[in-house]
């Protein structure tokens, strides 16, 4: 089974709305149901679980029966870190460990099939996946001393995103193995967590358009698209 874990606990104070920036609405939309609806279009996706903001659980339902998201199943309240809510969601979706469940910011509702699919597809192969674009820029980096730089090889250089993919029995591993050892307890993401544990993951051809909605601009650039 597939499963889809799409991540909406974020206030977005960047935005300066008055609400999450995940409800805020489009053309007559919250920005979050664009993105459900791109997994309850896919066809390997069967279940989806979403990790929101206490308060907000009965809007997401709400949303889910006016848009016609039948494929959701869970809504839960998410934690402090975005890794705390993976955790919670994880827990909520309750998956075997043959599953895989596909992990998704909420504010990034531009993802398309193909994007999901690949990192679906290189999960089966890999056990997990990161939907990544090559950097087209050259990164420095910068030492002690103003003038003591250092640089990363363009063609090795990648921007990660989401989704993410990874098996039930991937994730619970990590999980107790950070639990254990405390590495990675502080990663910003899983993907970074899996890369300090040690556990195998690819990176899966994702899409330059795949953008995260955080600031007025990405609003503005999001409505141009209409």
């Amino acid at each position: 089974m597939t499963n889809a874990l799409i991540l909406a606990g974020g206030r977005g104070a960047r935005i300066g709305a008055d609400l999450p920036k995940q409800f805020i609405q489009i053309k007559g939309k919250p920005i979050l149901v664009y993105t459900l609806e791109a997994f309850q279009r896919h066809p390997a996706i069967e279940k989806i679980a979403v990790v929101s903001i206490e308060g907000w659980e009965n809007t997401v339902w709400n949303y889910a029966s006016q848009f016609h998201i039948s494929k959701l199943d869970k809504v839960v309240v998410g934690g402090s870190t975005a890794l705390e809510s993976t955790r919670i969601g994880i827990q909520a979706l309750n998956c075997d460990d043959d599953d895989i469940v596909v992990i998704h910011d909420g504010v990034r509702p531009l993802v398309d099939e193909k994007t999901i699919t690949n990192v679906i597809t290189d999960c089966q192969r890999y056990g997990g996946a990161i939907s990544s674009v090559p950097l087209i820029e050259h990164v420095f980096f910068k030492g002690d001393e103003e003038t003591d730089l250092h640089y990363i090889p363009r063609e090795n250089a990648y921007r990660t995103v989401t989704p993410q993919a990874y098996t039930g029995a991937k994730i619970r591993r990590a999980f107790r193995k950070s639990d254990e050892t405390g590495i990675g307890a502080d990663a910003p993401f899983i993907g970074i967590m899996m890369v300090d544990l040690g556990e195998p993951v690819c990176l899966s051809k994702g899409s330059e358009e795949n953008v995260k909605i955080t600031d007025p601009k990405d609003i503005n650039y999001f409505k141009s698209l209409f």
